[in-house]
């Protein structure tokens, strides 16, 4: 589904002959741009959810070529823009909207480069271009096209993950890795930031077997996150999907209406263990108990609840401790550092302050609340519109991703479609992210809707 932005009449058309995405402007609906020739709006969103099918598909091609062709796909999108007639004003705004973290990256370069380490400068400069051309895509088609793409290369992955990684469901000795060579965890990562926006498109679909074709998908999703044991993944879905259940709740009117009584709690405090009784008796609940903790490792030796977060905490004692000893708390020792001076850091948090230190990683941490902050205010759930639950889906993947990270390392890279994805969001400036309402007045008259390829879609004449 598009959100793409209604193009205005004082914005020149692309070089291809198409209008402009306004990304700073909310339209009044979700219509995209009227049919006609190819344009470039359309070629750049191609290529991003190009982009992001590669990167799940990098795993499984041992090749150089393949490990970095979504990169490329992604450079190849930000050339795209650089042709257009507004590469001037594109490359103007290349700071605009990302500058504190175009300047923290840079900043964790120069320490890079300082270590000496080649591995680890030229990581930077890659890391560079990949937000320099980030900001480059997100100028283009803006926010609500990024997420058109990453939705439809989530619908794609996932039924590429079916027909791979289908049988292996049956397997209870293995852990499901998607039938690709690559470890379960991010596998789960991954399969967890396109949960929410296939949701997303199951609610936005107006044809009922598309509807139910994306619902089932994303059901599909969350039995893959349970297979492939990543505690830190489905722990991270069951958060955010409890945390708007509960400001759903707490936003609506009816919620002023209640009136408890001390009878309530007293009812509620019995039925809980009784059913709990009753499920034990019955054999029931310990079942439930059993299944869920022979799939989840809780009690295994190596991965289980005693054993340290499967080691994790030893590195991240580590980390701290070699901070400590060379004093880079500010500094950091640089890209990729803790690779080779400490082992696998399975924690965004502390690989962000080990590598960039506490003022380049300040700011780029910043820079991910920023998003998640004005996506939240955006955000009513009071209302049933489909920019709520836009914004739902949105502030759902950031949820996701700050609590998958404190088991996982993919905070701040690129190379997964899900770190992808949040660099962009990164790179984008406010009213890119949020909008502003169009000046334009409503029509007096409803607005037809006819339906096309699966959405509705607004007729309404462009302004």
């Amino acid at each position: 589904m598009s959100l793409a932005d209604e193009p205005r009449p004082d914005v020149p058309g692309s070089d291809l002959r198409g209008p402009t995405v306004r990304s700073d402007v909310r339209p009044r609906s979700f219509a995209p741009a009227a049919r006609g020739p190819i344009t470039l709006v359309w070629v750049v969103r191609m290529l991003l959810f190009a982009s992001f099918s590669v990167a799940f598909l990098q795993y499984q091609l041992h090749s150089a070529i393949g490990q970095y062709l979504h990169l490329g796909l992604l450079f190849l999108a930000a050339l795209a823009v650089l042709t257009g007639r507004n590469r001037k004003d594109r490359v103007q705004g290349l700071v605009g909207g990302g500058a504190l973290l175009l300047a923290a990256v840079l900043f964790s370069e120069a320490i890079s480069y300082i270590s000496g380490d080649q591995y680890s400068t030229l990581y930077g400069l890659v890391f560079t271009a990949v937000v320099l051309a980030s900001r480059l895509v997100v100028q283009e088609i803006g926010i609500p096209n990024v997420m058109r793409a990453f939705s439809q290369a989530g619908i794609l992955t996932v039924g590429a993950v079916l027909l791979t990684g289908g049988r292996s469901l049956q397997s209870s000795t293995t852990r499901f890795s998607g039938g690709i060579e690559v470890h379960p965890n991010l596998v789960a990562f991954v399969l967890g930031g396109f949960l929410p926006v296939i949701i997303w498109r199951a609610l936005e679909y107006k044809v009922r077997w598309r509807r139910w074709a994306a619902g089932s998908l994303a059901a599909l999703d969350v039995v893959f996150i349970y297979y492939s044991g990543s505690r830190g993944t489905l722990g991270a879905v069951l958060i955010a999907a409890f945390v708007f259940a509960a400001r759903r709740a707490l936003s609506g009117p009816w919620i002023k209406q209640i009136r408890l009584r001390h009878w309530h709690l007293l009812v509620a405090l019995l039925a809980v263990p009784l059913l709990v009784i009753f499920l034990a008796q019955h054999g029931r609940f310990g079942n439930i108990v059993d299944a869920v903790s022979m799939q989840l490792a809780l009690n295994s030796s190596q991965r289980g609840l005693k054993s340290g977060l499967s080691g994790r905490t030893g590195f991240w004692h580590l980390a701290f401790v070699l901070l400590g000893q060379h004093g880079r708390w500010f500094f950091g020792f640089g890209y990729r550092a803790g690779d080779r001076l400490v082992g696998t850091i399975d924690n965004g948090y502390v690989q962000l302050l080990f590598e960039s230190g506490l003022i380049a990683g300040a700011l780029i941490f910043s820079s991910m609340v920023r998003v998640f902050a004005l996506l939240w205010r955006a955000s009513r759930l009071n209302e049933n519109t489909p920019w709520t639950r836009y914004y739902t889906m949105l502030n759902s993947l950031m949820i996701i991703y700050f609590f998958n990270n404190i088991s996982t390392r993919y905070l701040f890279s690129f190379g997964s479609s899900f770190s992808l994805l949040v660099i962009l969001l990164m790179t984008a400036s406010r009213r890119q992210l949020v909008g502003v309402p169009s000046s334009a007045p409503r029509p007096r008259s409803p607005v037809p809707v006819r339906v096309q390829g699966g959405m509705a879609w607004s007729t309404s004449p462009q302004q």
